[in-house]
């Protein structure tokens, strides 16, 4: 740093309007392609390329928190699909599972209930497989729409 601040172009206006170009160049540049663009008379040809369609798992976790017991789970298959009408990607459910209490089930049987799922999953799909959910969601037990749900009594 000392060593920095004997040299000349530590200090000074020359080396402070340098250093200033050299951070803004892209701006700098990005406004001067504008101009010449606007003074010759090319605009740049704006191409609309639709983005492919995608499918992924969701995994909806009901619990306090992180380290707490897991009370319900729940998945969704989810599908996105570039609308020409509204010129974006909409989002939709494919399948859902209802969520399920799991009390008294063991860590083991919830990973098993978890990779049927993405059999099922993957079979509602033509030519794709699922090896993992990509999002999971936290949700808290109050929101749990099992109706004979122990919480709601």
């Amino acid at each position: 740093m000392t060593e920095a601040k004997l040299k000349d172009c530590w200090t000074g206006q020359r080396c402070h309007v340098r250093r200033s170009s050299y951070k803004n160049r892209d701006r700098y540049n990005s406004r001067k392609r504008h101009q010449y663009r606007q003074q010759t008379g090319q605009d740049p040809v704006v191409l609309r390329v639709a983005l492919p369609e995608s499918a992924w798992a969701e995994l909806l976790l009901y619990q306090e928190r992180v380290d707490s017991p897991l009370h319900a789970i729940a998945a969704e298959l989810r599908q996105s699909k570039w609308n020409d009408n509204e010129q974006r990607m909409v989002e939709g459910v494919i399948a859902q599972i209802e969520p399920i209490h799991t009390k008294g089930l063991k860590p083991a049987q919830i990973r098993g209930f978890m990779q049927e799922v993405l059999v099922h999953f993957s079979s509602q799909l033509q030519g794709v497989t699922l090896d993992k959910f990509e999002v999971q969601k936290e949700l808290s037990p109050d929101l749990c729409p099992i109706q004979l749900c122990p919480l709601h009594e």
